[in-house]
């Protein structure tokens, strides 16, 4: 394998990596090696390296900013691609903008509202890039990326490049189809509308002190754990079977927010699952409801025997 991964750093602008450690690519800080790791610098780049992937049979995995990530302390086998800071062009045109995926929901927000462009104002103070808040349809209190989203350019595991309208991406409440295929997001065509400047930076303000309120975001995390029910909040459910505060080991379950659980400092990635289980469990015990994972897993784990939605 070392003459095909020098023949990989040779053929990519980008960087390669052996053994780099997840935790420093994902916002909880947990998660062991990856056997390979590629930061492509351009389409050109994310092509070369799915195409070398695939001719040495290495299982993909795309990341952007690894914001809702739980990542196995014995890391990631295969290639694992970070659609980074140079994915980061955003060009305006009247009321849209062409946005690469691996700029900041935030920068995109903050480059919109100085030319008078809004409508996302729940975005503000989501973390993510804009290619995992998309394949996720990230939102905030009902409201949802992919009411914004027109059109995005999509890559394949072959290397092959294709359009997708927003009705073919088939979004729902946390989902888009970007989560059940082998399809990498590259950029997409937001749709954005005028608004008043000082309106914005006073949505801007009340957002962000809210998530400072109720979240712990001084503590390393991947945002909520479960999606919410139909009818009720995770964090609410979480909340009222004493959920609150349970900790094992360098992971906690916060205090602010229940449906959060936060890296104390030396967390493992089998501390949140052992947590995650315990939740779950209770949940199901004393509510008979079934939270559902909002986080994704990756990496190897072992016992992991998480409950699934009655059908």
């Amino acid at each position: 394998m070392t003459k095909e991964i020098d023949s990989l750093k040779k053929s990519l602008r980008g960087e390669v990596l052996q053994n780099e450690s997840m935790s420093k690519h994902t916002s909880f800080r947990i998660g062991g090696p990856a056997e390979i790791f590629v930061k492509p610098i351009d389409v050109r780049d994310l092509k070369t390296a799915i195409k070398w992937a695939k001719r040495n049979k290495l299982q993909i995995f795309v990341i952007g900013n690894g914001t809702n990530l739980i990542v196995s302390d014995e890391g990631v086998e295969g290639i694992v691609i970070k659609i980074g800071e140079a994915f980061s062009d955003v060009e305006f045109d009247n009321k849209e903008a062409f946005v690469q995926a691996g700029t900041t929901i935030q920068s995109l927000l903050e480059q919109a509202m100085k030319l008078g462009l809004g409508g996302m104002e729940f975005a503000w103070g989501i973390p993510g890039a804009v290619g995992g808040s998309i394949a996720m349809n990230a939102g905030s209190n009902s409201h949802f990326i992919s009411t914004k989203i027109n059109r995005v350019n999509v890559m394949d595991f072959n290397g092959k490049i294709y359009k997708l309208n927003h009705d073919d991406l088939r979004f729902d409440y946390r989902y888009s189809i970007l989560q059940d295929e082998q399809l990498i997001l590259t950029d997409a065509l937001f749709t954005f509308d005028r608004k008043d400047i000082t309106f914005m930076e006073h949505e801007k303000e009340i957002s962000i002190k809210s998530r400072w309120e109720n979240q712990p975001i001084n503590y390393p995390c991947a945002g909520s754990v479960f999606k919410n029910p139909p009818t009720t909040y995770a964090g609410k459910v979480l909340e009222e079977v004493g959920c609150k505060g349970m900790q094992t080991g360098g992971a906690k379950i916060s205090e602010k927010h229940a449906n959060f659980i936060v890296n104390l400092g030396n967390a493992t990635a089998n501390d949140v699952i052992n947590l995650i289980r315990e939740a779950q469990y209770r949940v199901y015990k004393q509510k008979d409801l079934i939270l559902e994972l909002e986080v994704k897993l990756v990496g190897q784990f072992e016992n992991v025997s998480f409950l699934e939605r009655k059908k």
